[in-house]
């Protein structure tokens, strides 16, 4: 009978693998004495079939490599645009902004210049921003930034290039309230551009005005034009008030009833020019006595 593996004696099987060992030393020592050439065609026979494999994981590797490359690169251009559009979105806001101030330079500089043609008065207007409305039902008024401080005054004359706006009505250190021609309680003293027939101009709640005391006889037409006369001296003459668009005649009434377009529409404008008024030289009488001679101060005796 034959023994199975299991029933093999110990000796025997480690001399097996001492044989084993014995063999890959010599075999190892062969190798080592064997010429180069030979280990050389060696090797490429043992590395050939292995060779696309190494091509394949090597091709692999660069692969995901470049594409790790490219991810990095994309995720640092996404960071440097979003850097950039931030700092583009900031630039244009400066532009902007710069080009709103240049513009209202522009048209500060035009009303000025405006203002010196319709040569209103000797001395320099002060530019005034709007910085308030109050366009109600029963007032009609803005509010701007000059007062007290840049030498503005109650009554003063506000206009827009050489068309009336207004006049002052309250005053503070830098600020004032201007009542609007169309403001019910404001009246202008006015005359007809062409037939010079004069009349007074009064605001209305509608944002219009109507002129009065115009007599029935007296010819009107629609586009007729409407300047300040400067009757009474509280504004300067010849400010454009505004046109005639409306005419009516009641056989009743002795006067016509003209509704007037303002030449200036508050809602479109952002500036404004102050004209300050102008002193006048009060000359007092002289006083005399009871005899009907003249009083002399003490100063005049000298």
């Amino acid at each position: 009978m034959f023994c199975g593996i299991g029933n093999l004696s110990p000796d025997f099987g480690r001399s097996i693998k001492s044989s084993i060992i014995y063999i890959l030393v010599i075999v190892s020592i062969s190798f080592l004495t064997i010429p180069a050439s030979i280990t050389n065609n060696i090797k490429v026979t043992v590395a050939s079939p292995l060779a696309p494999v190494q091509k394949i994981i090597s091709q692999t590797s660069d692969f995901f490599k470049s594409r790790f490359k490219k991810l990095a690169s994309v995720a640092s251009n996404a960071q440097k645009n979003e850097e950039m559009e931030e700092e583009v979105f900031f630039l244009n806001n400066k532009i902007v902004k710069q080009q709103d101030a240049i513009n209202a330079y522009k048209q500060k500089l035009e009303f000025v210049s405006k203002f010196k043609e319709g040569n209103y008065s000797d001395e320099k207007p002060i530019i005034a921003d709007i910085i308030g409305y109050d366009v109600s039902n029963f007032r009609k008024s803005i509010t701007i930034d000059v007062g007290t401080k840049q030498g503005a005054s109650v009554g003063d004359i506000v206009v827009f290039g050489n068309a009336l706006v207004g006049r002052i009505s309250a005053i503070g250190r830098s600020s004032g309230r201007v009542v609007l021609v169309t403001d019910p309680t404001s009246n202008v003293p006015v005359r007809f551009l062409k037939s010079r027939t004069q009349g007074m101009v009064q605001g209305t709640a509608d944002g219009t005005c109507i002129m009065k005391y115009v007599p029935r006889q007296t010819d009107i037409y629609e586009s007729d034009k409407v300047v300040s006369s400067g009757i009474g001296g509280a504004f300067p003459k010849s400010l454009y008030v505004g046109d005639v668009i409306e005419v009516k005649q009641k056989n009743a009434k002795l006067f016509k009833d003209i509704k007037i377009k303002p030449r200036v529409a508050i809602s479109r404008i952002e500036h404004v020019l102050v004209i300050r008024k102008q002193s006048v030289e009060r000359i007092s009488e002289p006083e005399v006595n009871h005899q009907g001679i003249e009083k002399r101060r003490p100063d005049e005796n000298m």
